[in-house]
């Protein structure tokens, strides 16, 4: 499935350059067939490619047939090596993803209104365990918190110290 993509490369960028076209992997960078970028009222240049959902595409805009410029917005860029310059990326989004985001149930509060959840997601060092229960020589099960345990290097470098 294709999909809409806006380029819009700003005034600042084209110095005044008088026409623009966007070349890239999506059109095998061939001139003769590549979307023509519109002035807008602005100076900016705005053009509208289909690109395929999913698809990641190199790219960069070419002003007047002779300089090349880089997306100001691009999602990243890539070197290319042998020439000493970078080109854009884009990944165009799969709207069967979004879709996806878009339609998980909410779920319902206390007050039985439904709700975003809004608290960010811990990070990897900011995750706390269940205390752990462990068995003790006579056989009952001690509760012990993982923060509080030694590692098993540390306990037997100090038996080995004794």
């Amino acid at each position: 499935m294709t999909r809409k993509i806006t380029f819009t490369l700003p005034a600042e960028a084209v110095e005044g350059s008088t026409e623009a076209i966007l070349l890239g992997d999506f059109n095998n960078w061939n001139p003769e067939i590549a979307p023509r970028l519109e002035r807008q009222q602005d100076g900016s240049f705005k053009a509208i490619a289909r690109l395929e959902e999913g698809q990641t595409y190199q790219y960069r805009f070419l002003l007047d047939n002779s300089r090349w410029v880089n997306d100001y917005n691009a999602q990243s860029y890539v070197g290319i090596p042998g020439y000493y310059v970078d080109n854009c990326v884009i990944t165009v989004p799969d709207s069967k993803v979004e879709e996806n985001k878009k339609t998980k149930p909410a779920k319902a509060s206390a007050t039985g209104k439904k709700t975003a959840k809004t608290e960010p997601a811990k990070k990897a060092s900011e995750k706390t365990s269940a205390p752990k229960a462990v068995k003790t020589k006579s056989g009952e099960e001690k509760v012990q918190s993982k923060e509080t345990e030694k590692p098993a290097k540390a306990v037997k470098k100090a038996k080995a110290k004794k």
